[in-house]
């Protein structure tokens, strides 16, 4: 695609499927954005999805962010401009950031057998689910401000 989809006049160019994935990220509570570490870098395929949405799209809602990568590292070096990109778009980063550090070794067979990574996730989903009922009661009484 050449332009986001809030750039264009005419949204009517855009496959069906990207207006209902624009309905669903309008009308999601929260956000769980998980990233590899690509050559130190965001991967330019989330990016680009990411970016292909307007901001309203994303804005005054949770996210929990999980980076990983092959190395012991654990995807630490993409968590700085994944947590400046998910707040330039308006949403409120959580405080607890998951990892996973060399990510080959914790699967077997595409399951999950690292039960310290299990119950951190766990911890971040419960937080995020917290923020997320949190921020909806609070916006359902008071109007976020225009």
């Amino acid at each position: 695609l050449v332009q986001p989809m809030h750039m264009v006049k005419d949204t009517s160019i855009f496959p069906q499927w990207m207006h209902d994935k624009k309905a669903e990220l309008e009308n999601a509570d929260a956000f769980f954005v998980c990233s590899a570490e690509y050559n130190s870098a965001l991967p330019p395929a989330l990016v680009n999805m990411i970016d292909h949405y307007p901001p309203v799209a994303y804005r005054h809602r949770p996210v929990a962010l999980l980076t990983y990568s092959v190395s012991p590292l654990g995807g630490v070096r993409v968590q700085p401009p994944l947590k400046t990109l998910v707040s330039e778009l308006g949403m409120l980063s959580i405080p607890t950031i998951g990892r996973v550090s060399q990510v080959r070794d914790k699967f077997v067979d595409d399951i999950l057998k690292d039960e310290s990574i299990r119950q951190s996730m766990t911890k971040q989903a419960k937080e995020l689910s917290w923020y997320a009922q949190a921020l909806k009661t609070y916006k359902a009484g008071t109007p976020i401000p225009s």
